[in-house]
């Protein structure tokens, strides 16, 4: 773990330097001033996922990107890109150090954005950006293979509990939402299994449906296609709040269980023009409304959870102090 911690610090320093030199030239507040007018945006706009491509963050990104482009103001696309690492921490490394000119945004989740920080592994802290707007909140769901030996929530408890460290599940990354559900689970529960970090959820079902893990802890969009078709199964929700796709898993909140749910957000630079960000949130709001994506989002199993600014800069501050008092109890913390 101490190794690890040492190569990530090694590799965002390393992302930090080169992003210094790059903008060293002209201060963040000079480029501010500069973009903020009425012609923004006058280019494409940049915006990065700290994910794989297939995974939760990915998928609400992409329909919701497509659909606000035709609400800008002069109609310029959003681009959208993967860049991985890290938990995703490597991504935003890059956005914290980017000019808050409007064209560099980050689609970013509560694993990114409010655990890594809260662990200690990154250079920025989850007040370091602009909020935009929230798009997106799903419960995080245990799953294993549709012939694995457990059928129900409660065989699965009972083989963990007999064979400590036995079970390997897979997750987005060490320090992903989903990585500290289950460790939260273990410890509510007082059972072992083996973590395995992936670059996104999108991997670890691949490992999963490969046999090379036994289970994984994923987003209900992220399940639905391969529980339709039959090659797996969902063993309990993990989240806050029940979902309608997977009425029927136990509801472990229920139970005693804190609860963790996967958001995905838009973020920009800090101190980014409240032009700017105003100009964004209003064609993602005006994007979430859109028939096509209210389909698309009900076709992988979700539905919008619609945030602006200020009250997603709540919800980022609440999420921090929450994640921050769970992980202290199940040792994930830096903290302790």
């Amino acid at each position: 773990m101490k190794a690890s911690k040492k190569l990530l610090t090694v590799i965002i320093a390393l992302i930090l330097i080169s992003s210094m030199s790059v903008g060293c030239s002209q201060s963040k507040t000079s480029n501010a001033s500069e973009t903020n007018n009425t012609g923004y945006p006058k280019k494409p706009i940049e915006m990065t996922v700290g994910f794989a491509a297939g995974g939760q963050a990915d998928i609400v990104t992409r329909i919701v990107a497509e659909a606000a482009s035709k609400y800008l103001p002069n109609k310029e696309s959003i681009v959208v890109s993967n860049k991985t690492g890290a938990s995703g921490s490597i991504q935003l490394a890059e956005l914290f150090q980017q000019n808050p000119d409007g064209y560099k945004l980050g689609s970013v989740t509560t694993g990114n954005l409010i655990i890594q920080p809260n662990m200690g592994n990154t250079p920025y802290k989850s007040n370091d950006f602009a909020p935009i707007s929230l798009l997106n909140s799903a419960p995080n769901l245990l799953v294993v293979k549709s012939d694995a030996p457990w059928k129900t929530f409660d065989e699965w408890l009972d083989y963990v509990k007999k064979n400590p460290s036995k079970f390997t599940y897979g997750t987005a990354g060490t320090g992903d939402t989903k990585h500290v559900a289950m460790e939260t689970l273990n410890v509510t529960y007082e059972v072992k299994t083996k973590h395995v970090g992936f670059d996104g959820s999108a991997e670890s079902i691949t490992a999963l449906l490969g046999g090379h893990i036994m289970g994984a802890i994923v987003g209900v969009q992220e399940a639905k296609p391969h529980t339709d078709a039959g090659k797996m199964r969902v063993l309990a929700n993990l989240g806050s709040s029940k979902t309608d796709v997977y009425k029927d898993a136990p509801f472990l909140k229920e139970k005693g269980y804190p609860g963790f749910d996967t958001w995905t957000g838009i973020l920009a630079p800090k101190n980014t023009p409240k032009d700017i960000v105003q100009a964004l949130d209003k064609a993602f709001e005006k994007a979430l409304q859109q028939p096509e994506v209210l389909a698309q989002f009900k076709k992988i199993g979700t539905e919008p959870t619609y945030a602006g600014p200020e009250e997603f800069k709540k919800i980022i501050k609440a999420s921090t102090k929450t994640s921050a008092e769970i992980m202290k109890k199940s040792g994930l913390s830096e903290k302790q």
